[in-house]
């Protein structure tokens, strides 16, 4: 009576998805959360997405691996009819020989201890040691047991009996064990847990407290026998498995939570991943995968069209395209045909005021009273192109009505007959709210009073469609828009439902104080929290909808149905999601075709290219590809990958990190390019220092030739000025001899001979002096002031008696050591006497004041009390001497040697002998 399908709540790994054969043994998932699958064709790794087989090509002995332990190191070791045996481990499969050699070890009851694995068959048990396997105990007669008290035990078919012995061999304990002794799977599920398990039962035992538990199938699951029973420690829990179920074992090792497999998929072994998904073995049909966020989901009306879902009296109806009407039985899970009808379906009404429920398709309407449906009216033999009397019943103000697709109809409740007809395009859904009826239309909300539809003023509605509405309370209705979400209204206001956005909602179920909306991106479900709905869910393909478009929603007890174009899927309201993403990982560094391995030195190249895959451990539906990453030290800020490969072209020598980020989880992986010799720190050094050796050497040379010429040409213009200085004295000569000639000429032609004689021999004395003296660069200031003095004397000679004069020195001064250019004061103490007193009409007097500044620098004061510069009568002479002065001091100042400066000034302007001074700063430098 129902159609009812588990196909769309699991998904069934093949061939033609990747695994090597559709025989599969048994099924692992190691430390980091991949998946295992081992097969008669080989071992398979799945990270969620992809793939990665390991066949006897990447290295196994044998093909056929019907088990396998997972150790904390990140090991999976393969369990196989083989004379070498191991694990796999980085994608890397190793594998170590048995001591005897080419002995084929048969490891049929091996187990794990902690990380050691142990290779156990029905004679011996082997342990890798020194990568070999070498045996640890002979297993005739007694089981070897891994713990410090208990030494071994020994299970005796004939008495039933199982001992347990010490490290002496005494027995510590024995227990009757006869129902699931025979044909047995034992070993270690811990370093205290013991079992043994076979298609009747299990025993566990606890080697601390020697405890033994004893549970049978009968008794745990009511199944008389179950076939490949087995129990696995898998992440940190025991789970039982075997044909038919996978389960859990509490701490007195009771089954809980088992999950039944539905007998179509015929597994024989179930594994409980860390994500809660079920994974299933079989033998022909490969591996089926029941995700955890729809392991609750049932599926029915699978590839039909599911229309519409009504509540009545408290009982779900559903409306299937081109099939009929359902109601749902809740005692027995299934669905009852109430209609069979082709065509479009509408919905099932229940019409209160009529008491009758009312069965309404494209064309006709049915009506049940008392269970059962009959004919109300057949639209289809008319010859109207409008086929439907009523999409939608509603009863208003004591009268019935339809809604048809081009407006409303007054309908006979006696008869169904049309007694009035009001036309309006485009109209969805019909509501009767506080006192008015409400019409929802592909062009707004429309109310109808007076019988007219007259637009209802909310403006954010004006021109948009409304799909369908649905009462809230007394005071409040839901409308619902077709591209532009839902909204909460009153007779006067209107409020967004926040969430909708631009969804298309097609549906809605009120429950008490809570919302559920069905539109084109899933279920949403609100409820109101102080006063206000809030999403608090959202339901899609991820929780197991086998579409997201969904055409409506009903909630019955604690269940929700939801109504999709792909079928029926019933799921637990308050369904639990469990996140399915694990991790992320780099799983291939590539440069320039060379594969990297983590911390990997590898050598320049030119225009290389680094090509890096990254992958996740993501058990979704629909994993995403997307991560962030960087590397550095190139990038600063994360980028965003949309594939599972970025590329990187030209990188430098450097030491380099690349990280990867997904949901929190972050990843690395380092490496070093490696410069070639020339782009080595030391060679740019080394060559860094040649040229800075080179520059060095080249800038000191040309700054030493510079120097040599600036040198050299100190010394020309120092031999220049001396040349110059020489010329500029022996200009001075014959000026001097002049005067003194004219002077003693003057005496012989007044006849004073005695006079003549006696200057005549000062002159002599003076003229040899100064011959001495001009000869020389400089002379001691004694010399100088003995030279101006004998001058001096001649000229009061000269100017008989007109003339007198004064030196004065300071006792500070050092004559006998303290230099002076030579002839430098003459020019100017001749210009004093010939230029100022000459002039003067009475008397005049020449001071000469010598004083000391500093030890290298003394200052000459000359001065008279003559005419002055302006009054005198030899002003061109004057100028010629002044110039010839400012030569010679320019000459002097730049040898280097001397730093003299002068300065020239009258001493009274007011007065007509105006007098003048001046100043010498002389100062020796070397």
């Amino acid at each position: 009576m129902w159609n009812c399908s588990f196909s769309q709540n699991y998904t069934n790994y093949t061939i033609s998805d990747g695994l090597p054969s559709n025989h599969v043994y048994t099924i692992r998932q190691d430390a980091k959360g991949f998946i295992w699958f081992l097969t008669d064709k080989g071992m398979v790794k799945y990270n969620g997405s992809e793939f990665k087989s390991f066949t006897t090509k990447e290295g196994l002995p044998n093909n056929d691996v019907w088990e396998a332990f997972v150790t904390s190191d990140d090991k999976v070791w393969y369990l196989s009819k083989a004379a070498q045996l191991g694990y796999i481990s980085n994608d890397s499969v190793y594998a170590f020989p048995n001591e005897v050699t080419n002995e084929i070890i048969n490891p049929i009851f091996s187990y794990k201890v902690e990380d050691k694995v142990f290779l156990s068959g029905s004679v011996k048990t082997h342990q890798l040691i020194d990568e070999e396997w070498k045996v640890i105990n002979n297993n005739r007669g007694r089981l070897k047991i891994h713990h410090p008290k208990v030494k071994s035990l020994s299970l005796n078919k004939l008495s039933n009996m199982l001992y347990v012995y010490d490290e002496n061999d005494l027995i510590m304990a024995e227990f009757e064990a006869k129902d699931f002794i025979l044909n047995a799977k034992r070993g270690h599920l811990s370093g205290n847990l013991y079992y043994i398990i076979n298609s009747k039962g299990y025993y566990i035992l606890n080697l601390n407290t020697l405890e033994l538990y004893s549970r049978s199938f009968k008794g745990q699951l009511g199944y008389e026998e179950v076939k490949h029973a087995r129990i696995n420690k898998v992440n940190d829990e025991l789970q039982i498995t075997g044909e038919g179920f996978v389960g859990f074992l509490d701490e007195q090792f009771n089954i809980k939570r088992p999950f039944l497999f539905p007998k179509e998929i015929n597994a024989h072994f179930g594994l409980i991943d860390k994500s809660k998904n079920i994974w299933c073995a079989t033998f022909h049909k490969g591996v089926i995968k029941i995700p955890y966020n729809k392991k609750d989901a049932a599926y029915s009306f699978l590839g039909q069209k599911v229309q519409a879902l009504d509540v009545i009296n408290n009982e779900l109806y559903v409306s299937v395209y081109d099939d009929g009407f359902y109601r749902y039985n809740s005692e027995n899970v299934s669905y009852e045909s109430k209609l069979k009808l082709k065509g479009y379906k509408y919905s099932a009404q229940y019409i209160e005021a009529l008491n009758a429920i009312y069965y309404l398709s494209h064309g006709n309407a049915y009506s049940e009273i008392n269970g059962k449906p009959s004919l109300r009216y057949d639209y289809t033999t008319t010859n109207s192109n409008n086929k439907d009397k009523a999409r939608k019943l509603i009863y208003h103000n004591n009268q019935l009505y339809g809604l048809f697709a081009f407006g409303l109809y007054h309908i006979d409740e006696e008869t169904f007959d049309i007694k009035n007809e009001f036309p309006q395009k485009g109209t969805n859904d019909v509501l009767s709210h506080d006192g008015k009826l409400f019409i929802a239309t592909t062009n707004g909300l429309k109310v109808f009073e007076n019988d007219e539809f007259v637009s209802k003023n909310y403006n954010v509605l004006l021109n948009k469609s409304v799909l369908n509405l649905e009462q809230l309370s007394n005071s409040q209705f839901l409308i619902n828009t077709d591209g532009f979400g839902s909204y909460i209204a009153t007779n006067s206001e209107l409020q967004p439902l926040k969430g909708t956005g631009y969804l298309s909602v097609q549906g809605a179920f009120v429950e008490d104080n809570a919302i559920w909306l069905a539109t084109n991106e899933g279920v949403l479900h609100y409820d109101i929290v102080e006063g206000d709905y809030v999403l608090k869910s959202k339901i899609t393909t991820k929780n197991g909808l086998p579409i997201d478009n969904v055409n409506a929603v009903a909630v019955l007890d604690d269940t929700l149905f939801v109504a999709t174009d792909n079928g029926l899927v019933s799921i637990p309201k308050k369904m639990s999601y469990k996140p399915q993403f694990l991790d992320v990982y780099i799983d291939e560094v590539y440069y320039d075709s060379n594969k990297l391995y983590d911390k990997t030195t590898i050598p320049y190249t030119s225009n290389n290219t680094l090509n890096v895959t990254i992958k996740s451990i993501d058990f979704s539906e629909q994993p995403s590809s997307v991560f962030d990453y960087k590397l550095l030290p190139n990038h600063k800020d994360w980028k965003t990958a949309l594939t599972s490969t970025v590329n990187f072209n030209d990188l430098q020598p450097n030491d380099y990190e690349f990280v990867v980020s997904k949901n929190g989880i972050e990843k690395s992986f380092t490496f070093t390019i490696k410069p070639l010799w020339w782009q080595t720190l030391g060679f740019r050094i080394s060559i860094t220092f040649i040229i800075a050796a080179l520059l060095l050497s080249g800038v000191w040379l040309l700054s030493k030739r510079i120097q040599k010429r600036k040198d050299l040409k100190l010394i020309q213009e120092k031999q220049l000025s001396e040349i110059q200085l020489k010329a500029l004295r022996s200009q001075m000569n014959p000026h001097f001899v002049f005067n003194s000639l004219a002077a003693i000429q003057y005496y012989i032609n007044d006849n004073d001979y005695e006079a003549s004689e006696r200057y005549l021999v000062k002159f002599s004395k003076l003229i040899r002096q100064f011959f001495e003296l001009s000869k020389e660069n400089e002379i001691t200031l004694k010399e100088e002031i003995k030279l101006l003095n004998n001058y001096l004397e001649i000229e009061k000679l000269r100017f008989r008696e007109k003339l007198d004069f004064q030196i004065k020195v300071d006792e500070k001064l050092n004559l006998n050591q303290t230099k002076i250019p030579t002839m430098l004061l003459q020019s100017i103490v001749e210009n004093a006497v010939n230029h100022g007193v000459f002039n003067k009409m009475d008397n005049g007097k020449v001071t000469l004041d010598f004083q000391y500044k500093d030890e290298n620098t003394f200052i000459v004061n000359v001065s008279d009390d003559g005419v002055g510069f302006e009054n005198t009568n030899s002003k061109p002479k004057q100028h010629t001497s002044s110039n010839v002065i400012a030569d010679r001091l320019k000459f002097l100042n730049q040898t280097r040697n001397w730093k003299i400066t002068f300065e020239n000034k009258e001493l009274n302007s007011e007065k007509e002998d105006k007098g003048n001074q001046a100043i010498f700063t002389i100062m020796k430098l070397n």
